[in-house]
Parts: C-alpha cells; sequence; structure tokens
C-alpha cells in the first residue's frame, strides 16, 4: 500500500511540475545554506586545531601570559606581570622539558638596500626554537653567548626573508637588516610554518631577549613563557601546580585574582569547539525558522494543487480509491518533495563547498545529510498532513461534476 501511494505520488508530481519546483525551493535553499555553513564552521575548527599542533603549541606546551583574566582577552604590551626569573623558576619543576621566554615588540619596519617589510619583532631565547617547534631552513640558530653579550642577530621567517631578499634566500645569511634605528646580522632563516587563517607564522624576526630588553622594550619583563611539558599525559595537574606556584611566587592573596593566565592546546580547543557548538545552536535556530516558512510554502502549494487537481482526485475516488489512499498519497508526495529539496539542498551545499575550499577552510561531513533527511521528513509529514486530509475529504461526485465542497 505504501510503495503503490509512493510511486503515485511522484508520478502525479511529475506531471505538475510547477508546483513540485515551488513546493521544493524553500527546502533546498534552506538547507544549502545550512550545509555550506555547516561545512565552513567545521573547516576552520579543524584547520584551528591541526595548526596548534604544526605551530608548537601541541598537547605538551602550556602557555603562561602576562596579566590576568580570561584566557583569549587581549593585554596591553605595558603589562609587567611575569619576569626572567618566572621563567627560571619554572624550569626547576621535574615535569617541565624546556622554558621560553619571550617579550612581543610591536610591528616595525625592517629595511634592506632600498627594500621595506613591516613584521613582528619576537625576542626570545635559543629554547624557543625546540619548544614551539620551529626548525632552521639555513645558517644557525641562537646560542647563549648571543644571549649573554647582547648581540644584534636576528633569525629571519621565511615571509620576511622572501621580501627582504626574492628569490634568494641563502644571500641572506651575514647580511645586515636595519630595525628601528638598529643594524641586526642575519643568522639564519627559519624553515616554513604556515598560515593560521590570517595569521602568518612566518611573518617575524627573531632576535636575542636580552637585545629586545635593552634596545626596544627597555625593560626586562616578559610578556609570555612557553613551557614544553616531558609528557603531555598529566597536562592538567601540572597547568594547576604551576599556577599555585605562580600565586604564591607573586605573592597573590586567596581572594585575588591571577595576574597571569596559563593556556594549553586542551583550553583552546574547548574554545573552538564550544564555538563551533554555538555557531551550530545558532544556525539550527535560524534553519528552524526557514524550514517552517518553506513547510507553510509547501501547505500552500499543495492547498493549491488540491484545488487544481479535484476532478483527478475525484475520478480515482470514482474508481475505488479510499479516502485513506488518497490521504496517504498526498502524504507522501509532500514527504518526498520536501526530501528531494534537502538532498539537492545538500548536494548544492557541497559543491559549493568544493569551490570554495581554495579561498576559505571547509570540511564536509555526514552531518548535513543525516540533518537534511531528519528535516525533510519532518517538514514534508507536518507540512503535507493538512493538505493531504483536504484531499482525503474530497467527494468524488460534487469533485467530477465541478461542484465545490
Amino acid at each position: 500500500m505504501f510503495w503503490n501511494s509512493l510511486k503515485l505520488s511522484i508520478r502525479d508530481s511529475l506531471k505538475h511540475p510547477l508546483f513540485t519546483i515551488l513546493m521544493m525551493i524553500g527546502v533546498v535553499v534552506s538547507i544549502f545554506s545550512m550545509t555550506t555553513i555547516v561545512a565552513i564552521g567545521e573547516g576552520t575548527r579543524a584547520e584551528i586545531i591541526n595548526a596548534l599542533r604544526g605551530f608548537g603549541f601541541g598537547g605538551d606546551v602550556m602557555m603562561v601570559a602576562a596579566g590576568g583574566g580570561r584566557i583569549f582577552r587581549h593585554r596591553p604590551s605595558s603589562v609587567k606581570t611575569l619576569t626572567p626569573g618566572d621563567a627560571e623558576a619554572l624550569k626547576r619543576f621535574p615535569f617541565v622539558k624546556a622554558v621560553a621566554p619571550r617579550q612581543g615588540i610591536r610591528r616595525y619596519p625592517v629595511h634592506f638596500m632600498g627594500r621595506s617589510f613591516k613584521t613582528r619583532i619576537l625576542g626570545v631565547t635559543p629554547s624557543y626554537l625546540e619548544v614551539s617547534d620551529f626548525q632552521i631552513d639555513m645558517g644557525r640558530p641562537f646560542d647563549k653567548r648571543d644571549l649573554r653579550d647582547h648581540r644584534k642577530v636576528c633569525l629571519l621567517g621565511k615571509t620576511v626573508a622572501e621580501e627582504l631578499f626574492p628569490g634568494n634566500r641563502a644571500a641572506a645569511l651575514g647580511r645586515f637588516i636595519q630595525i628601528g634605528k638598529f643594524f641586526f646580522q642575519i643568522k639564519g632563516v627559519l624553515a616554513e610554518k604556515g598560515q593560521l587563517g590570517r595569521f602568518d607564522m612566518d611573518d617575524r624576526v627573531l632576535i636575542p631577549l636580552t637585545t629586545s630588553s635593552v634596545l626596544f622594550i627597555r625593560d626586562t619583563y616578559i610578556h609570555a613563557i612557553s613551557v614544553k611539558l616531558i609528557s603531555a599525559d598529566h597536562i592538567e595537574s601540572a597547568q594547576e601546580t604551576v599556577r599555585a606556584f605562580l600565586r604564591k611566587r607573586h605573592h597573590l592573596a586567596p581572594d585575588q585574582s591571577d595576574d597571569f593566565r596559563i593556556v594549553t592546546s586542551l583550553d583552546v580547543v574547548q574554545f573552538v569547539n564550544r564555538s563551533s557548538r554555538e555557531l551550530t545552536r545558532l544556525l539550527i535556530r535560524i534553519m528552524i525558522i526557514s524550514l517552517l516558512v518553506s513547510g507553510i510554502i509547501i501547505m500552500n502549494v499543495m492547498l493549491a494543487s488540491i484545488t487544481e487537481r479535484r476532478v483527478e482526485i475525484g475520478i480515482k475516488r470514482a474508481l475505488g480509491a479510499s479516502r485513506r489512499d488518497i490521504l496517504t498519497q498526498f502524504l507522501c508526495e509532500a514527504v518526498w518533495l520536501s526530501l528531494m529539496g534537502s538532498l539537492v539542498g545538500v548536494g548544492m551545499g557541497i559543491l559549493a563547498s568544493y569551490f570554495l575550499k581554495s579561498t576559505i577552510p571547509v570540511a564536509i561531513t555526514i552531518r548535513p545529510f543525516w540533518m537534511a533527511i531528519v528535516f525533510g521528513l519532518l517538514v514534508g509529514a507536518i507540512s503535507g498532513a493538512f493538505p493531504a486530509y483536504r484531499a482525503g475529504q474530497v467527494d468524488p461526485i460534487q469533485a467530477i461534476l465541478g461542484g465545490r465542497q
């Protein structure tokens, strides 16, 4: 019975292409938008999580940043709550493998032979490369003497090297570039790290921490300390231990807030997941409203279709079709068209996501597909119930004679 009704509904809907298109178009647009937005959200989330590992912020690294408050809240560079002594003290913990304090200097123009490029300057220690998982592509890294003697040497990120030495990064080694009013000798070029969204990890110049303290910051306070652990297995307990230690070291009373922030990859992943869930909830609300409008459109188009097909319904009733047969056929028609609209919308969304890959991160998952099926069935069943009931109530004699119910 059901399959016969489904076959009849498909056949009859194809006989009325205008009504079919009108009923499908709202669902197609709704599901298309949902599929595209989900793909963009999942792609961005996956890119951020994968980039954390590639950028040296894996499960065995925590970052202690100056200034308290929310983890991802911006802090001015003038905050002075971390010192080199804090970094040295953290080295004593048995679970710590390496510590890398750093100072972030505002973007400076760097010059070489008439070429200029504005980039980020970081004052770091030799351990920064290990903790942040940077590799030397050519040349040599910093050593302890560079730090001790406040030497004016630097390491160039790949982007900076290509801007100042286009086509020949190897020519950078041993040359002098101007940073502000000071000249620095290029000691090495960093291997490529890539981008996180719009943030270019290769757009940076590294100089010794002691040199940045004297020439640029003119103070010894630290903006952040990256801590690499021996193992990532107990990073949460290590985070609490470091927090308690720094609170005691900074003489903070129990009722005082932290004057630093500890961020781990788990915090970032949780933040990204929370943002993704909030986006999904917002998307579902918007989609429900959109599908509600689509359902109203389907219901009204079906009511108009029933008016146009009264004679057809009357003939079927006269030939022996029951009210239940007519109701089932029109309900199947609404569900089928809604479901087909959902699948077409998913297909269009996947196609759009494929073309968007070259410009923004996207990830195609199974979630939009099953959401489309569920919402397609629900919208079709709910919006088609009343029109199907009306179709089942059509009097065959009045319909054939052209009367009105």
